[in-house]
């Protein structure tokens, strides 16, 4: 068993004022897999989740921290987070980031006020803007 520490900082100063911030989170973890990988412009599955841990898939419940960055100067990575019945996506822009804390998601196209009801994400695919797109995947549980 090993401790996660994460601190996200941010810099700035507007106006002759600071107005950064830090905010530092501990996660309790067992395992972790980290790699760069390379996308196209063609999506592709980059993380699977299941009942069980097997090749590049994990296990339902154990997603302490996931953490997606582009390494890529000019393109964008489009996410596709998907569950048995629905999905969201997100845009991650050249050297940004996206973050989880849970693998679980709720999504609704209905554009009402919907009441929260989570489920567990399945799969999370990527696709790049341009042609190739190297991209840095850590996920501790």
């Amino acid at each position: 068993m090993a401790t996660l520490t994460v601190t996200i900082q941010e810099q700035l100063t507007l106006n002759g004022k600071e107005r950064g911030n830090v905010n530092t989170a501990t996660f309790t973890v067992t395992e972790v897999d980290h790699r760069i990988i390379k996308i196209t412009s063609t999506e592709q599955s980059i993380l699977l989740f299941a009942a069980a841990v097997a090749a590049g898939t994990f296990k339902d419940g154990a997603l302490e921290y996931l953490r997606i960055t582009n390494l890529d100067g000019s393109a964008n990575v489009d996410l596709r987070i998907r569950d048995a019945a629905q999905e969201y996506f997100v845009r991650i822009i050249p050297g940004g980031s996206f973050i989880l804390t849970e693998d679980k998601l709720d999504a609704d196209a209905t554009g009402n006020d919907e009441t929260l009801s989570l489920s567990q994400i399945d799969s999370i695919k990527a696709v790049s803007s341009l042609s190739t797109s190297d991209i840095e995947i850590f996920i501790a549980g």
